[in-house]
């Protein structure tokens, strides 16, 4: 298994191009449009992403670069025609770097140390050990191997019972969970589901929700189970100011 980088926007010969230079490294998956993009993230662990800017001014979709750190942490590499005067705009947006798609070997080479960093930092030793990597979606990032998690940039302290149920959760976003289905999953019980269930539940809301009353991210779905939604909406002036430059 090799480590997974997704590329959007990409032309068919630089997309093979690309992937003939760093095949030793990393697998490529292409993604089509943004909204295959995005599916993509939410259901898979990337550890590098490559993003044509031009590509996306072409389809009026230059701010959809600003939601990719609310679902994955993975580096972000962006071709660009014009690398001297996008840089800092894209680099607000939350890429790494921005350099001229006509680069070939450049390009390869920047992937490369991006994705030895990043995975070097999550003690990836080989890439299956994706599983226990630190990852991104939505509000919420979890270190697995360091038992750590942020909501909206702020650290929570949960205690291992309600860290273990909000990491599968995390792994199953926007699913329709059963009782059942969490127990088994979680702390591997084979009955009292309801009873098993609902103090933890209780517990991570708490900690997690802005208004564990009325919760948004771990919402009940009566007569069925629970459903967890990464996403609180918000506004952001700041990054609409920098959408609207590009």
């Amino acid at each position: 298994m090799k480590y997974q980088a997704l590329t959007i926007g990409l032309a068919d010969e630089l997309f093979s191009i690309i992937q003939s230079l760093l095949s030793v490294y990393l697998h490529l998956i292409p993604a089509s449009t943004t909204r295959d993009a995005s599916y993509l993230l939410e259901q898979n662990v990337f550890h590098l992403l490559i993003v044509d800017i031009e590509y996306l001014r072409s389809v009026h979709s230059s701010d959809w670069l600003s939601g990719i750190r609310r679902i994955s942490f993975a580096p972000i590499i962006v071709l660009s025609d014009t690398p001297e005067q996008d840089t800092h705009l894209l680099v607000q947006l939350g890429a790494d770097i921005c350099v001229s798609s006509k680069y070939h070997t450049i390009i390869a080479d920047l992937a490369y140390a991006q994705l030895r960093r990043y995975t070097e930092y999550n003690h990836y030793s080989n890439p299956s050990g994706a599983e226990v990597s630190a990852f991104q979606i939505g509000d919420f990032f979890i270190d697995p191997a360091r038992c750590k998690v942020k909501v909206q940039g702020q650290s929570v302290n949960l205690r291992p019972r309600e860290f273990s149920l909000l990491l599968y959760f995390m792994r199953n976003p926007n699913i329709v969970l059963s009782t059942k289905q969490i127990c088994n999953h979680v702390w591997g019980m084979s009955n009292g589901y309801d009873y098993g269930i609902y103090h933890p539940i209780y517990l991570l809301r708490k900690q997690i929700e802005p208004q564990p009353k009325n919760p948004s991210y771990i919402q009940t779905v009566r007569g069925f189970g629970y459903r967890f939604r990464p996403y609180v909406e918000t506004c952001d002036k700041c990054e609409d100011n920098v959408r609207k430059q590009l």
